[in-house]
């Protein structure tokens, strides 16, 4: 929006005016210093040439002002003439004003964003490829023409061209500014036509060759230097605009049809100077689908938008276009890169922007690697209440951690008994039994059990990898054993403190309720404390009844041993109750689900049947099953997570920041989106049809 403002004096001399001037007029330090001013300095004098124009990106008004006034009608009797740069006989009214008007027009205030915190420590341009592939070292500036600016660019003299952007079909040469050498780029000028840019195709027009044009050196040019002037400010220096630079000698030379020179803006930065051109480069890669380089992810992005915004025509939503061009070179994906997913985050976040789904793709990859983010200064550009947001959800979820590892480090579950639950106890010993052979069938896997710390498990033990692995192990027992006919009552409230576990009959409608309720009284018991939701079926396939202590069987069963005829009747009775006929072969072939196969038909603990011992089990599978829901469901919706080595599940209620009251929150990982619930939609009898 326009922000027009006036300030107007009238002074009796030149050296009350200056002091009036350096007056603070309370807008000097304002929040609304602007990112593209345009400062007017017009005067009522005797001269015929009474007035100048300045536009600067990101100027102090105040400063720039005077400097103008100091060069135009200051104690120098001498000055340059806008219009034909030619030094001129000072007049008797240059000292006289009746009254000068400096009029300042901003198109956009400044955001706290373009401050670029952490852009001072950034040790190198980067370049990002997308599709996962870390950033890498670039350097392929043009070639620069001083040692000094050399030193200022930070890049390699033998760069010439980019190669990116180098097209040898091209009709059209880009430079950086009239004082270069050679061309940066190469592309075809139907690409910047078809931008629609006014900008750009005035451009295309002023810089349209003729004929007599050298191939070695470009003459000067009426026509290239319509509209373009001098400016002096500050000291008064001026750059020269009188002459063109070589153009590029390439094999097809006579194919060149326009040169075009984007140079910086007039006293720029250093730095403003660097960012400028990377953003010239970077204009070009939208428009031809390369790669991204900058500084920092996030200050590519921010200039990127702010050029485009001014290049494109009026009424264009650039943040669009600049999501589209992430979205289809995948810059987007910022798996394993803290440093550009803290510049996701940032952009996205910003007013200008508010991009949903970059800002939760951003703000869960941050929360995983957090801990190598928390010392880069990329961070310092996400805004103060969103890194509130990051360090609660890191907390919350190194919590989640961390009792994932007290319980699998010894597959400790005990709060599931209660006490007094008489039923329950014949299945306790086989339940301690089968937690020590989990423990031993991973030491052997991991050679230690828990595995050792590594650089991906902030400072535990248990790792987004390890929990897949589990996972999968865990998820095939349980398909292994689970009864698909049993789920839990319908017709009860889930916040009831108890419910019950039915079996479905044939007609799959009606319902009846089975014996072992005290199972569901316990497994309801866990889950509410927790706050986990029910696993859809809670409820194993049992074996026959079938005695363990077989006193008919012959002697040899007396010193110790079991009669072949138990143990068959066993083998039978274990085979009888699980799904290995119905399940795909990678189930069956689960190197957990073929060692427990063996455990379970030769680990007979004193005279308990065989039904006690499958639940004693099943229960704490039950357990470890929900302990591996809390961690191992990744937050929906994302667009990258397969590549991911960390946790990308942390907790999303109420954000983000911007959302209003009336809107949906982002959804976040549950346990209902891990295996078990997944899983239960899938008709295995059919599939194996």
């Amino acid at each position: 929006m326009s922000r027009p403002l006036q300030y107007t004096e009238s002074t009796p001399s030149a050296d009350s005016k200056d002091s009036k001037l350096a007056e603070p007029s309370g807008h000097g330090n304002a929040p609304w210093l602007l990112k593209r001013t345009s400062i007017t300095v017009e005067t009522t004098s005797w001269r015929e040439d009474s007035s100048s124009t300045y536009s600067g990106t990101r100027a102090d008004e105040k400063g720039a002002v005077r400097n103008l006034i100091k060069t135009r009608f200051g104690g120098n009797k001498e000055y340059e003439a806008l219009d034909d740069g030619k030094s001129v006989e000072p007049s008797p009214y240059d000292s006289v004003q009746f009254g000068t008007v400096v009029s300042i027009e901003a198109s956009h205030p400044i955001q706290q964003r373009h401050e670029m915190k952490g852009l001072e420590q950034a040790a190198s341009m980067k370049r990002w490829t997308g599709d996962g592939r870390p950033a890498q070292a670039w350097g392929k500036l043009i070639k620069v023409n001083s040692i000094s600016e050399h030193k200022m660019l930070g890049i390699e003299r033998s760069c010439i061209q980019d190669p990116e952007l180098w097209d040898p079909s091209g009709d059209t040469l880009i430079y950086f500014g009239y004082q270069r050498s050679q061309a940066s780029f190469r592309v075809k000028s139907s690409v910047l036509q078809d931008t629609k840019s006014d900008y750009l195709n005035s451009k295309i027009q002023q810089g349209q060759r003729t004929p007599k044009m050298s191939n070695s050196r470009i003459s000067t040019h009426t026509s290239s230097l319509r509209g373009l002037k001098s400016l002096a400010i500050g000291n008064g220096s001026t750059r020269s605009l009188s002459t063109f630079p070589e153009t590029c000698t390439s094999d097809n030379e006579t194919s060149i049809r326009y040169e075009i020179y984007l140079p910086p803006p007039e006293d720029a930065s250093k730095m403003m100077i660097l960012r400028h051109h990377i953003t010239t480069r970077n204009f070009l890669a939208l428009l031809l689908n390369k790669p991204l380089v900058g500084l920092t992810f996030y200050q590519a992005l921010v200039d990127l938008e702010d050029r485009l915004e001014l290049y494109m025509p009026k009424g264009t939503d650039c943040t669009r276009l600049l999501v589209k061009y992430l979205i289809r070179n995948q810059l987007h994906n910022v798996s394993n890169d803290p440093a550009a997913a803290a510049g996701l985050l940032a952009w996205s976040e910003d007013p200008e922007v508010h991009w949903q789904e970059g800002w939760r793709e951003g703000f869960v990859h941050c929360c995983g690697m957090y801990a190598n983010l928390r010392s880069l200064p990329e961070l310092r550009d996400v805004t103060i209440p969103t890194t509130a947001l990051l360090e609660r959800s890191v907390l919350e979820l190194q919590i989640r951690i961390q009792e994932a590892e007290e319980r699998l480090a010894r597959f400790n579950f005990d709060d599931m008994w209660p006490e007094d639950t008489g039923q329950s106890r014949a299945g306790r010993a086989n339940y301690h039994h089968c937690g020590q052979f989990f423990r031993h069938f991973y030491e052997k896997q991991y050679k230690r059990w828990p595995p050792k710390k590594t650089q991906h498990s902030n400072g535990g033990w248990l790792t987004r990898s390890i929990v897949s692995h589990l996972q999968r192990d865990f998820g095939a027992l349980y398909e292994y054993h689970v009864d698909r006919n049993i789920t839990w009552d319908e017709r009860m409230e889930s916040r009831d403190s108890h419910r019950n576990i039915v079996r479905k009959t044939n007609d799959m409608t009606a319902e009846n309720t089975i014996d072992d309720q005290w199972l569901a009284e316990m497994f309801c018991f866990f889950d509410r404390k927790h706050r986990y939701p029910h696993i859809p079926h809670p409820y194993p396939l049992l074996p026959t009844p079938t005695p363990t202590n077989d006193k008919s069987g012959p002697k040899e069963a007396l010193f110790g041993g079991r009669s072949k005829a138990l143990e068959k009747r066993i083998n039978q009775a274990y085979s009888d109750s699980c799904n290995a006929r119905i399940l795909p072969v990678d189930f069956i072939k689960n190197p957990l689900v073929e060692a427990f196969t063996r455990f379970e038909r030769t680990d007979i603990l004193g005279d308990a049947d065989i039904r006690d011992a499958r639940q004693g089990r099943w229960i704490l599978l039950y357990g470890i099953l929900q302990i591996l829901a809390s961690i191992s469901a990744d937050t929906p919706n994302l667009f990258f997570k397969n590549d991911a080595s960390y946790f990308l599940n942390p907790r999303l209620k109420g954000m983000p920041p911007w959302r209003a009251e009336d809107e949906e929150e982002l959804e976040e990982a549950s346990p209902k989106t891990s295996y078990c619930w997944m899983v239960a939609r899938t008709d295995w009898k059919k599939d194996a049809k």
